[in-house]
């Protein structure tokens, strides 16, 4: 597929997909412990930008503790549905803000759609002043690999691991924090009878659906 190919099938699935609200249970039971994880090992405070922020799921955590929330997607319509008050519509691999504008860089299922990840890893280390935080699904997990295989914009998923992101991460000169894979609730496709069960799959567990990595600049390279 070309780039303009990619653009279009993942504009069109997002435009078609219904998500859950920020504030609904399973929601703050899929989102709620990813926070916890990053807030243990960098503080969300200052200036923040949510990348691929959709409909708030994620930007509105941001902000509870005070940071300035950023964010920025493609979809005019699910940002028609993030109540955050700064909101740009816009493309991960060429952001519109200049080097340095933000203290922490956060993107939560992202990558895995686009055509060329490190580009979007290369932009968010652009613009952080100190700290990169990615959430991508696991591979290794049989839920989200079955997903993956079965539709065609989640496709990318089947790249997505743990190795991989730390990797490229590291090739860029980023020092790894912490990293875990965990969980086996998602936000739109969990049963809700399933929360209560699934809980006890917040943790480490090397075939959890999701991966969390928190990663820092080198003095050297903050501006």
């Amino acid at each position: 597929m070309t780039a303009a190919q990619v653009n279009r099938l993942q504009l069109d699935y997002f435009n078609g997909v219904k998500y859950r609200s920020p504030n609904d249970p399973l929601v703050c039971a899929y989102a709620d412990p990813k926070i916890d994880f990053i807030r243990r090992h960098a503080p969300i405070t200052g200036t923040v930008l949510d990348l691929g922020c959709g409909n708030g799921v994620f930007t509105e955590r941001l902000a509870r503790g005070g940071a300035v929330v950023t964010g920025l997607d493609f979809s005019t319509p699910l940002l028609n549905q993030n109540a955050n008050s700064r909101l740009v519509c816009g493309d991960a691999t060429s952001l519109p803000f200049p080097a340095a504008s933000f203290d922490l860089v956060f993107e939560a299922n992202l990558l895995h759609h686009v055509q060329h990840p490190t580009t979007v890893l290369r932009e968010m280390h652009r613009v952080s002043r100190k700290y990169v935080v990615v959430l991508e699904p696991n591979r290794y997990n049989p839920l989200m690999f079955g997903f993956s295989i079965v539709v065609p914009a989640e496709r990318g998923g089947l790249r997505s691991c743990l190795k991989r992101l730390r990797q490229d991460l590291s090739g860029m000169g980023l020092r790894l924090l912490a990293s875990i894979t965990t969980g086996m609730i998602s936000q739109n496709n969990t049963p809700r009878m399933l929360v209560s069960m699934l809980r006890r799959f917040d943790r480490q567990i090397w075939w959890g659906e999701y991966i969390v990595i928190v990663a820092e600049k080198p003095a050297e390279d903050k501006s």
